[in-house]
């Protein structure tokens, strides 16, 4: 899609089907999925884009000991604080069960 808003694309779509051309024409015309095409037809106003909430099952169990450190570290000074490599480094020694990489931590 080039520089133009979805409401201004929807408002193009709906001047064009008043005027009669087909769903799949103005599709074409305006190279969007034929969905789109109905939705602007049915409603001037875009949908809004759905939030997916992922799972981060290796996660879950750590979240409350990584939450505790990074609250602790609000009041410690820049230099103390700690990083992602620290936080990997403790959750391993304290918790040997929870098996997490640190590219999930850093995350």
């Amino acid at each position: 899609m080039n520089r133009r808003s979805k409401v201004e694309l929807f408002e193009e779509i709906r001047r064009g089907y008043a005027a009669g051309e087909t769903i799949k024409g103005l599709a074409k015309k305006h190279g969007v999925h034929r969905r789109m095409v109905r939705q602007a037809i049915a409603s001037s106003i875009p949908p809004e884009r759905k939030k997916h909430a992922q799972e981060q099952p290796k996660l879950d169990p750590v979240k409350e000991a990584i939450e505790r450190m990074l609250e602790g570290d609000r009041q410690a000074p820049r230099k103390q604080r700690h990083t992602a490599h620290r936080i990997w480094t403790r959750l391993r020694e304290e918790d040997p069960d929870h098996p997490i990489g640190e590219p999930t931590v850093r995350r």
